[in-house]
C-alpha cells in the first residue's frame, strides 16, 4: 500500500469504537413456538456470532510493511497528517520575503497601494494593470501585499451560463432568458467596490479581475472603455487587472483592451513582471523543500536529488508554478524518479569552468526569450558546423516570439544593426530586406503580413551579416518621430498650403532635410 493511503485509512477509522459490546447469551428457543419461528431465531443468532467474530478481527492497515519496523514520529505521537484539498495552498507565500519575485517589482506594487491609501478620500477608484508571463508571481504578489495593507480581496470569476425560467408561483410561464455576463460584471464592479460583505473582516476592499468576460474580447475597446469611465465616476475601491502575456495578437488582452490612450486617460499604473530568475527560483525551491520536511507533509513527500531539483529549475523557464507542480509530482513517495538529460552547451571561455546543466527529459515548456536576447541573436548570428552552414537559431522562431509587436522589433533593428557590420556590401543586402519589411508593416488590411515583414527583416539581417563585429555594444532604443518640428516663416512659405496635408512621418523622413536646405539657400 502506498504511503499516501496509509494515513487516510487510519484517520478514517481510528475514531470508531472497534471494541464490540458483550452480547448476552442466546436464550434457548421455547418448544411451544412453531418450527419456522425457531429456524428464523437460529439464523438470527448465527448472524450475531458471525458479526462479533468479524469485528474482533479488524486489522490496522497503517502497520503494514515498513511502518511495522520503523513507525514515523507522527504515528508514535498519535498525530494524523492532514492534506489540504488544494495542496498548492500549503506552499503559498505568506509574507513578501517568501515571494519569488524581484524586489523592485514588489516595491512597485507596494508603492501603488500606498498611493491608493493617500488618494482614498479624493480619488478612490485607482486602476492598476499587472502583466507578465504565466507563473511570474503576479497574483501571489498582489495577495500578499493586499493582506499586508489590510485589504479585503474581492475577485471576479466568470459565472456559468444558466437559463433562468420565469415562473408564477409553482407554474412556469414558458418564458426563459440567459443572464448577461456583461451586466453581472458591471454589477460586480460597482457593488463590490461600494458595499462591504457581512463576512468581511477588513473595511478596505481591493477588486481583482483576472478572468475577463468573453463579451469584452469580442467587442473590445468601446464597451470596456465605457465600463472604466463608469467605474472612475462611481467606484470606491482600487481595481487591479492581471493579464498574462500571449504570443498571439488576437489573444493578447493587454494589447486589445488596454491601449495607450486608455491608460493615459484613466492614469492606469502598468507594472510589467518578468520571468523569475534562476537564482530566485533556487531560493524558492529550498523553501519548498523546507515545507515538505514539516510534520504534516513528511509522510507524503520525499525530496529528490539536487540534480533533479536543478533540472526542474532549468525546465521551468522562469515559471514558478510549473516548477512547484514538477517538484510536487517528483517528490511524492512511491512515484517513479524523474529522468534528466544534459543540455548541450557551447565551449566555455578561457579560465572559466562551466557547470554541466541538466533538464527534465519528458516534461518541459517552450523556451521564452527576451527582446535583448533576440536582438543579440539577430545581430550576432551563429551557424551550425555543417556543409550548408545553416543558422543555429531559426529566424522564424525569433519572429514568432515577437509577432505581437513586429513594428517595435523592426525599429530596434533599424536603430542598432549598422555597427554590427564590417562590409558595406553586407549592409546593402540587409537594408534592402529591412526596407521591404517596412513596406509590409504599413499594410493594415491583413494582419498576417506583419509577421511576414518581421520574418523578412530578421532573416535578411542574419543572412547578410556573414562576418559580424565582435565585442559588446549597447542596444539603443529607436527614435520616435511623433512630433512635427515647427517651421520657420521661409519654410512655411516654401511649402505653402500643402504643408497641412503632409503626415508627420512623411515630412520627417522625406521633406524636412530638403526644405531646410532650399529655404536656407533661398534666403
Amino acid at each position: 500500500m502506498s504511503a499516501k493511503k496509509k494515513p487516510w485509512v487510519k484517520s478514517a477509522f481510528s475514531q470508531l469504537n472497534m471494541t464490540p459490546k458483550e452480547d448476552s447469551e442466546a436464550v434457548p428457543v421455547k418448544r411451544t413456538r412453531s418450527a419456522s419461528a425457531a429456524a428464523a431465531s437460529e439464523v438470527k443468532s448465527q448472524r450475531k456470532t458471525n458479526s462479533t467474530l468479524n469485528t474482533k478481527t479488524v486489522v490496522d492497515l497503517t502497520l503494514e510493511g515498513e511502518n511495522e519496523a520503523n513507525p514515523t514520529e507522527s504515528e508514535t505521537n498519535g498525530v494524523t497528517p492532514t492534506v489540504s484539498d488544494n495542496w498548492m495552498e500549503s506552499f503559498a507565500p505568506s509574507t513578501s520575503d517568501d515571494l519569488a519575485v524581484h524586489p523592485k517589482k514588489i516595491d512597485e506594487v507596494r508603492n501603488w497601494l500606498r498611493h491608493c491609501q493617500a488618494m482614498r478620500s479624493k480619488f478612490p477608484a485607482q486602476i492598476c494593470l499587472l502583466t507578465g508571463p504565466s507563473g511570474s508571481g503576479k497574483t501571489a504578489t498582489l495577495r500578499v501585499l493586499a493582506q499586508e495593507f489590510g485589504y479585503e480581496l474581492q475577485e471576479w470569476i466568470n459565472p456559468i451560463d444558466c437559463e433562468e425560467i420565469s415562473a408564477l408561483g409553482d407554474q412556469a410561464t414558458g418564458n426563459s432568458y440567459m443572464g448577461s455576463q456583461l451586466e453581472a460584471f458591471k454589477s460586480f464592479l460597482l457593488r463590490a467596490s461600494r458595499y462591504k460583505s457581512l463576512l468581511a473582516t477588513h473595511n478596505k476592499r481591493l477588486l481583482l479581475v483576472e478572468d475577463f468576460p468573453n463579451v469584452l474580447l469580442k467587442d473590445a475597446s468601446s464597451t470596456f472603455e465605457e465600463l472604466l469611465d463608469e467605474y472612475a465616476n462611481y467606484g470606491k475601491s482600487p481595481l487591479v487587472f492581471i493579464v498574462a502575456d500571449s504570443k498571439s495578437r488576437v489573444l493578447n488582452i493587454s494589447y486589445k483592451l488596454f491601449t495607450d490612450q486608455l491608460k493615459a486617460k484613466h492614469r492606469i499604473e502598468h507594472i510589467s513582471f518578468n520571468s523569475i530568475a534562476a537564482t530566485i527560483m533556487q531560493r524558492s525551491m529550498k523553501r519548498f523543500g523546507t515545507l515538505m520536511h514539516q510534520e504534516q507533509h513528511k509522510t507524503l513527500y520525499k525530496l529528490p536529488t539536487q540534480t533533479v531539483m536543478d533540472s526542474i529549475v532549468v525546465c521551468a523557464q522562469g515559471d514558478i508554478r510549473s516548477a512547484l507542480i514538477n517538484l510536487h509530482f517528483g517528490s511524492l513517495k512511491g512515484a517513479p524518479s524523474m529522468a534528466t538529460k544534459q543540455i548541450n552547451v557551447t565551449a566555455p571561455s578561457k579560465g572559466r569552468k562551466r557547470k554541466a546543466t541538466n533538464t527534465l527529459k519528458s516534461i518541459g515548456r517552450d523556451e521564452s526569450i527576451t527582446m535583448m536576447h533576440a536582438l543579440g541573436r539577430v545581430f550576432n548570428p551563429k551557424f551550425n558546423e555543417d556543409k550548408n552552414k545553416t543558422l543555429l537559431h531559426s529566424p522564424e522562431e525569433l519572429s514568432e516570439a515577437f509577432c505581437t509587436e513586429p513594428k517595435s522589433f523592426v525599429n530596434f533593428i533599424h536603430a542598432n544593426y549598422l555597427p554590427h557590420f564590417i562590409d558595406i556590401a553586407h549592409v546593402k543586402d540587409a537594408i534592402n530586406d529591412i526596407g521591404v519589411a517596412d513596406m509590409l508593416l504599413q499594410e493594415y488590411r491583413d494582419d498576417s503580413l506583419a509577421l511576414v515583414g518581421l520574418t523578412v527583416a530578421v532573416r535578411g539581417c542574419m543572412v547578410a551579416n556573414a562576418a559580424p563585429v565582435t565585442g559588446w555594444m549597447p542596444v539603443r532604443g529607436p527614435k520616435r518621430l511623433t512630433v512635427q518640428a515647427q517651421l520657420t516663416a521661409a519654410e512655411q512659405k516654401l511649402l505653402g498650403a500643402t504643408y497641412a496635408g503632409i503626415s508627420k512621418s512623411l515630412f520627417t523622413s522625406e521633406y524636412s532635410s530638403f526644405v531646410k536646405i532650399i529655404a536656407s539657400n533661398g534666403s
